[in-house]
């Protein structure tokens, strides 16, 4: 039986991201590997080195120079990363780095990604020349993660996280952990102990259930909560609350990982004839438009307002201008914005 796990010799050529999966290594490890650079190349640990090699002899990888020289050049491109499409937050984040972008003559590429393996995938592009700069919203994943992902890119990179601090790169920390933990507060002093947190897809150690255990824990209270996934999608959303609509015993408070999906939920539980809030609370995340309109009003967490007009520009001024610039951070205000949903 043929292994399709990786390409052959007679297909497609491999890529940087090929040798990386199969070294289990980053595609940044991959590129210091192949660089002129000693400093680089250092970065590379003696044991990771040899896997590389060892990739790069099963898969038949040749760098190509041509790509390397013009990896020192300009696209013109900005790529911007987002965990998905069509939720409101990450809609306007499109539209004002977009505007941003353009009018910096940037042409603004939108990709998706909500898993490390996803998320080296499109940045190995972005290494390869698909882009001067990168814009990355990666709350799904942990300091930790977001330190070995983004600090090996030769790329200028702005990430979009709760609590990373800046490395080789500046970081948007959004304050969505603290007002999900003064939500989760709120819900624990209304006397709630059972909870069930619908998560997306694709979340292996995720860092906001993290920090409801840790709240509950500072507040001396047990609390069991129990994680679902389903916030990705509507479809998945209503299953969730149908599953919760035949539990012997429900939660009594439901928090989701977006406001697009939680107004399902709310809806799928009218449908079954569970009462919010009277039987179920129900808290959102994004402070969307359509939460706002829905009935009952739902209780949610989100930005006070969207500063990414500042940390965006510095990125762009950075790509435009070409030369050395030291990583900053900047700043979203997130607060708990309690409804008639709780």
């Amino acid at each position: 039986m043929t292994d399709r796990s990786a390409p052959t010799r007679h297909e497609r050529s491999a890529t940087v991201a090929d040798v990386a999966r199969l070294a289990n290594v980053s595609t940044a490890a991959v590129s210091f590997y192949f660089s002129d650079r000693a400093e680089h190349l250092k970065r590379v640990g003696a044991e990771a080195r040899e896997r590389i090699r060892a990739a790069v002899d099963v898969l038949g990888y040749v760098p190509n120079k041509t790509a390397r020289h013009l990896r020192r050049l300009k696209s013109e491109r900005l790529c911007i990363i987002l965990p998905k499409l069509g939720i409101p937050y990450a809609d306007k984040m499109i539209q004002d780095l977009g505007r941003a972008a353009v009018a910096s003559s940037l042409l603004p590429i939108v990709s998706t990604a909500s898993s490390v393996a996803e998320l080296q995938k499109v940045l190995g592009e972005v290494e390869a020349g698909l882009a001067d700069g990168v814009v990355a919203d990666v709350g799904y994943l942990t300091e930790e993660e977001v330190e070995e992902v983004f600090s090996g890119l030769t790329r200028k990179c702005l990430v979009i996280h709760a609590t990373a601090r800046p490395s080789s790169f500046s970081v948007l920390n959004n304050g969505l952990v603290s007002a999900l933990e003064a939500a989760f507060d709120a819900l624990l002093a209304k006397g709630h102990r059972d909870f069930t947190y619908i998560q997306n897809a694709g979340a292996d150690e995720n860092p906001r259930l993290v920090a409801m255990l840790n709240s509950a824990e500072r507040a001396g209270v047990s609390v069991s909560i129990k994680a679902m996934l389903g916030a990705e999608s509507r479809a998945a959303a209503a299953s969730c609350a149908q599953d919760i609509a035949k539990m012997r015993k429900r939660p009594t408070a439901v928090l989701l990982e977006s406001d697009f999906t939680a107004v399902t939920v709310i809806e799928e539980f009218a449908r079954l004839g569970v009462k919010v809030p009277t039987d179920i609370a129900v808290v959102g995340c994004g402070n969307a438009e359509e939460g706002y309109y829905c009935q009952p009003r739902l209780s949610t967490i989100g930005p006070e307002w969207l500063p990414l007009e500042e940390a965006g520009q510095y990125l762009i001024d950075c790509l435009l201008t070409n030369e050395p610039s030291s990583p900053k951070r900047f700043f979203t205000p997130w607060r708990f914005i309690p409804r008639e949903s709780c």
